[in-house]
């Protein structure tokens, strides 16, 4: 029994220059071989090779910057476009709020002018009874005591007056005076939201703005409040201040029933 030798493949043979190197590799028939050649890499070849890629690389940096400036823009807009959108929100439910109380007050004004016109037509039917009593001297006492009734009566009526009164706003006059192109009352009376702007009360023969006036509709109360100059916050000097929990100083305004 004979056994058949393995083919083995023939392995390529490696040749050795000073400048290069060069392999023999067998053909792709099987039959002979073929010389193949590899320059080896230099350094002024890796070298330029690493400046193409570097003026490459900035010349794409370049070519982006304008795209990343835009970008840039693009993020700080969002940024304030947020920042409006959360003081509008916060205005919005302020203006809300005021909205019912509003409605509230004015069904409460209805109820109390019904009740004023009840209240004239009774007073003044006491008013002719006592008045006859007083007049031809009959009942005395009953006639002292329906005057006693009909004041208690109008003291009652005048108190819910003066409570209803703290729930209509007041116009406060404010000023400020200072070169300025912009002021505002800012305050706790709306959240710290859209305050009040202020107009140009009197220009000086050089044609600056010094002083700025408005009259402000407030509610009877406590306020803190600042004024908004050019953009900064600025304190009224002759207003009192207090310090909130922040550490941070404000005006005081206090408005009047």
């Amino acid at each position: 029994m004979t056994t058949a030798a393995a083919k083995l493949s023939p392995q390529p043979t490696v040749s050795t220059t000073s400048t290069c190197r060069r392999f023999e590799l067998p053909a792709g028939n099987g039959n002979g071989s073929q010389w193949v050649s590899i320059e080896p890499l230099s350094v002024p070849l890796i070298e330029g090779t690493a400046e193409l890629l570097a003026a490459s690389f900035v010349s794409s940096l370049s070519t982006l910057a304008p795209y990343a400036q835009v970008y840039q823009a693009s993020v700080e807009s969002q940024k304030r476009m947020s920042a409006k959108l959360a003081e509008a929100n916060s205005h919005m439910a302020y203006l809300e709020r005021r909205l019912d109380e509003a409605t509230r007050d004015l069904q409460d004004a209805s109820a109390f002018l019904k009740k004023v016109a009840m209240e004239f037509g009774t007073t003044g039917r006491m008013v002719e009874s006592t008045a006859a009593a007083v007049r031809f001297g009959v009942d005395k006492e009953d006639g002292v005591d329906k005057l006693v009734k009909l004041c208690d009566r109008l003291e009652a009526l005048e108190d819910q007056r003066a409570a209803f009164t703290k729930r209509v706003p007041k116009k406060v006059p404010v000023a400020w005076v200072g070169v300025a192109s912009e002021v505002k009352l800012m305050g706790d009376f709306d959240g710290w939201t859209r305050g009040f702007e202020l107009s140009a009360g009197s220009i000086d023969s050089d044609g600056v703005i010094k002083t700025f006036e408005a009259q402000v509709p407030l509610l009877p109360g406590r306020y803190l409040t600042k004024f908004m100059v050019d953009g900064g916050w600025r304190l009224a000097g002759d207003w009192p201040t207090e310090n909130n929990e922040l550490g941070e100083t404000n005006n005081v305004m206090i408005v009047s029933a």
